[in-house]
């Protein structure tokens, strides 16, 4: 039963998770929640509760699923060499090697 569980997670949580992920800007605040989205779900298919004190890394052996924020890097890693291999006149190269001209306006610079 579990298998079967862990394989709708993969095939339909992770992938709706993972959409887009490639041009996701992402930080610790982001990837703490990709971890524990995922931890929960997989504590949760496991039938692990809190008492029993399961690191993650011991979940990600058990399940053979790569952690998902390992997983955002390695996407990301692959959609740069895909842009990098454009032809010079593709917006996403663009976008990439653009260069704002001029200077940022004084004080402190708004959030995102």
């Amino acid at each position: 039963m579990k298998g079967t569980k862990l394989k709708l997670y993969s095939s339909n949580v992770r992938s709706v998770l993972l959409y887009a992920t490639e041009t996701l800007r992402t930080n610790q605040r982001i990837e703490s929640k990709l971890r524990g989205f995922e931890g929960r779900c997989l504590r949760r298919i496991l039938g692990i509760r809190w008492e029993h004190r399961v690191t993650n890394k011991k979940i990600s052996e058990r399940t053979g699923i790569r952690p998902i924020v390992e997983e955002v890097k390695k996407r990301r890693w692959g959609w740069l060499g895909h842009v990098l291999r454009m032809s010079k006149s593709r917006h996403p190269l663009i976008a990439l090697t653009w260069n704002p001209q001029g200077a940022r306006k004084k004080g402190r610079p708004q959030g995102t």
